[in-house]
């Protein structure tokens, strides 16, 4: 059986330091699986193009099998997205799970990852917390109280997640950290042909040229979404989110990510603002981070309950294939039966999960459905096959 190695990924878009990455990654396998974060990623927001355009880009630039990280993964906490991604790695049989990182230094990451078990490091995080502090300011308090080092960037932080999430799933899958030498997480800055995600979608929004800083089929798709204006954004998505808020303010309690009391404040702003941007500055509060507000308000258009989480937190319904190579159709054929279903196509669909499995497959599809409300795209019936 040839080696996968995996990669957690969004392609929001799909640009030259992510086939940088690709070409990395191939170096530790003879495949590459990327599970990629379907219609909404992990700062709360729509992607800016649909699940089957940003697969098919990875497809043509050096992923040969793409799995999708549901919604119920993909717009969570850097802790149960990174479970999900990892527990889908394993049950694609990956030996390795390759990622961008600030420091490069797998040994320290390690490190915080055991640190971050200890009971001494839990209770003065929970601490914090409780005094008010946002998590980013509680975990670098926390860090500081223990005298523990500098605090961690952003791929360096879903770095130590993976590693805690292999251990949660008990998986023989090696960790294996790129350093990353070019544009950071945030930069919106170009250096030597690589620019982040966000500083593509900042040019873009300005109107911008990227070509220099993507793949050609990446900047041919992302053209014919700019020329008709079919870009989704979070603000796009209000009236939706405003009318759940407005409805539903009673059950709102029930919402991942959302604390007591919380929902008189959106149900004040909801009432007040029909202006998204007056409605999130209004909500907006040193307890929670941008993402994570953001997360919440996509967690009420969607109904994600905490009761939902609670329970994949553990347990991963699912695996979901949205394509691959004719590399990868060979690798998925020699898969061994796993615990749960490799789904590469929905027929018959009711046969093969159960009523619990299924709910969250259709919690997953009912989102997409959403999605398409704003930016429409054509749903595919199996994988994306790539020759």
């Amino acid at each position: 059986m040839r080696k996968a190695v995996g990669v957690v990924v969004e392609y929001n878009p799909f640009h030259n330091g992510h086939k940088y990455h690709c070409l990395k990654a191939r170096q530790h396998g003879d495949l590459v699986i990327a599970v990629m974060s379907g219609d909404y990623v992990q700062r709360g927001e729509p992607a800016l193009i649909n699940r089957w355009e940003r697969a098919e880009l990875a497809l043509k630039n050096g992923v040969d099998i793409v799995v999708e990280l549901p919604i119920f993964y993909s717009t969570q906490s850097a802790e149960i997205f990174s479970r999900g991604a990892v527990g889908l790695l394993n049950l694609m049989g990956v030996e390795k799970i390759v990622f961008g990182s600030e420091s490069g230094d797998i040994q320290s990451l390690k490190e915080r990852a055991d640190l971050e078990e200890l009971d001494e490091f839990k209770e003065e995080l929970k601490k914090q917390l409780k005094e008010g502090h946002s998590y980013p300011t509680a975990y670098s308090n926390t860090l500081k109280k223990l005298k523990q080092g500098l605090e961690l960037n952003s791929n360096d932080i879903l770095g130590v997640e993976y590693i805690k999430a292999l251990k949660f799933w008990k998986s023989d899958i090696e960790p294996v950290a790129i350093k990353r030498e070019k544009s950071g997480y945030y930069s919106e800055g170009i250096e030597d042909g690589i620019s982040s995600a966000t500083g593509i979608r900042k040019k873009l929004e300005l109107g911008e040229e990227i070509k220099e800083v993507v793949p050609a089929s990446t900047y041919e798709v992302l053209n014919a979404a700019l020329e008709e204006n079919r870009f989704a954004r979070l603000k796009d998505f209000y009236p939706f989110i405003r009318h759940k808020i407005l409805l539903e303010k009673e059950s709102l309690k029930e919402i991942q990510d959302l604390e007591d009391g919380y929902e008189n404040r959106l149900y004040e702003a909801a009432f007040k603002y029909s202006n998204y941007e007056d409605f999130f500055k209004s909500i907006q509060s040193k307890r929670f981070t941008i993402g994570r507000t953001q997360r919440i308000l996509i967690h009420i258009l969607l109904g994600i309950k905490k009761s939902d989480i609670e329970i994949v937190k553990n347990r991963i319904p699912y695996v979901r294939v949205l394509g691959f190579t004719k590399d990868g159709q060979s690798y998925l054929k020699s898969l061994k039966e796993k615990e749960v279903e490799i789904l590469t196509t929905l027929k018959n669909i009711q046969r093969i999960l159960s009523v619990e499995d299924l709910k969250f497959l259709e919690m997953n599809e009912i989102a997409s459905k959403i999605y398409s409300i704003v930016n429409e795209y054509e749903e595919k019936k199996i994988p994306i096959m790539i020759r």
